[in-house]
């Protein structure tokens, strides 16, 4: 699909910084359907726009219905698909959780392991996609049951949970927990993961947002202060935790 990309984008008059804007954004979505555009596809690209701003998420949902109806009309498709923005914006402007709710499910076995290990790391340590991104093998004492975080915030020690040890223990291989042949994949490529795993399971709806308000909920039902959890997650203050008061 990626090699169509660049045929649609000839054919549109485009400033230079609206043709990376496109270029960037349908590059996202040919990494999510692959050489197969189906419904299922589209579903897992759409849950993954709901951890973006609304007006982020019109800009992507249009570049990609543009680039839809032009495979069609140029007989690449047999149809033509078209995504909806009702379906995200309704999802985005879903109510904030009250208290934690039952995530089971999410350590049942699937065919899905990256997914489903992201999706642990935010539910069980409140990490973001972009924090487990840099978690590199060094980081992890699985004997003792620690994860250490370090950027230019400063230095996190993590207590791992002890159910969460057989699944790094499948992952460790390479550099970086999740490897690229030595590099860090890209913060979309998370989301993807996330979505397809997620999706898998019937709660396509469970984004990395919605797992980190569980750990946060959950977190304060232990009796742990916001004060504390500001800083257990790495935040410079508790503005962005008022809303669970």
């Amino acid at each position: 699909m990626k090699e169509y990309i660049s045929s649609f984008l000839e054919e549109k008059e485009l400033a230079e910084n609206s043709r990376l804007a496109y270029l960037y954004d349908l590059q996202q979505f040919a990494e999510v359907c692959q050489e197969n555009i189906s419904q299922a596809k589209l579903a897992i690209y759409q849950a993954s726009l709901q951890e973006f701003k609304p007006t982020v998420q019109r800009r992507k949902l249009s570049a990609v219905n543009q680039f839809l109806f032009f495979l069609y009309e140029k007989n690449y498709l047999d149809r033509f698909y078209k995504l909806k923005a009702s379906s995200v914006a309704k999802i985005s402007q879903s109510k904030q959780p009250k208290k934690a709710e039952d995530t089971a499910s999410l350590w049942h076995e699937t065919v899905y392991p990256k997914g489903q290990l992201i999706a642990l790391l935010i539910l069980t340590l409140g990490l973001i996609p972009s924090e487990i991104a840099l978690i590199r093998q060094e980081n992890l004492d699985l004997s003792f049951q620690i994860l250490t975080l370090e950027n230019e915030k400063g230095k996190r020690i993590m207590n791992l949970p002890k159910e969460l040890i057989p699944y790094l223990e499948n992952q460790l291989v390479g550099t970086y927990l999740f490897d690229k042949k030595g590099q860090s994949y890209s913060r979309q490529w998370f989301f993807n993961r996330l979505s397809e795993f997620v999706t898998s399971i019937g709660h396509k709806t469970w984004t990395a947002q919605y797992l980190r308000d569980q750990y946060i909920l959950a977190q304060l039902e232990l009796g742990l202060s916001v004060d504390d959890l500001a800083k257990q997650l790495g935040l410079s203050s508790q503005m962005g935790l008022e809303k669970y008061r």
